[in-house]
């Protein structure tokens, strides 16, 4: 593993992580599913929500970012969290977390920066008294799949997307 070092990173440094996100979305696109009747974004539109996403995301309490940079400051991946007071459906234990993003550059995979920014998240998790992580997933992307099941965690949620079928006779 190459050394990296992980920084707590807040809304100032919202415009280093515009190439991870980037660099994730391409990834993202890789493994879409593409459902039929339904169009991607661009890149740099996706951006732009994403960033506001962030904006938001990062105003709230407790709320991180965390950046692994290269020995000369080049950020190679990043973890982004925020908060859930409660679920609707599962007990758990207050708050929890949910992992927004988390990204590694293509040229950097494979070092364990992955590992070492899930283990800078959970040590920030545990110094907040929360217990719990939520983390979203393409079901078609399964190095991410197998990566949090190594982590030890297990899918719980599919959610299914796509355009309204056709109206079927009787239906107005």
């Amino acid at each position: 593993m190459t050394a990296v070092r992980i920084v707590w990173a807040g809304p100032e440094r919202i415009g280093d992580l515009e190439p991870l996100w980037k660099s994730l979305y391409g990834h993202h696109r890789s493994v879409d599913p593409m459902i039929p009747g339904v169009a991607l974004r661009g890149e740099e539109e996706s951006w732009s929500l994403r960033r506001a996403e962030y904006v938001q995301w990062l105003a709230e309490p407790d709320a991180f970012a965390l950046i692994a940079e290269e020995e000369e400051g080049r950020a190679v991946g990043y973890a982004l969290v925020h908060f859930r007071e409660q679920d609707d459906s599962r007990v758990t234990g207050g708050r929890f977390g949910e992992l927004e993003s988390l990204a590694v550059l293509p040229e950097a995979r494979g070092r364990g920066i992955g590992t070492a920014l899930m283990a800078a998240v959970y040590r920030e998790l545990r110094a907040l008294g929360v217990g719990e992580l939520e983390i979203g997933v393409l079901v078609t992307n399964d190095g991410a799949r197998r990566f949090y099941e190594r982590e030890g965690f297990r899918p719980w949620l599919v959610k299914y997307f796509g355009p309204l079928p056709e109206a079927r006779e009787g239906e107005s």
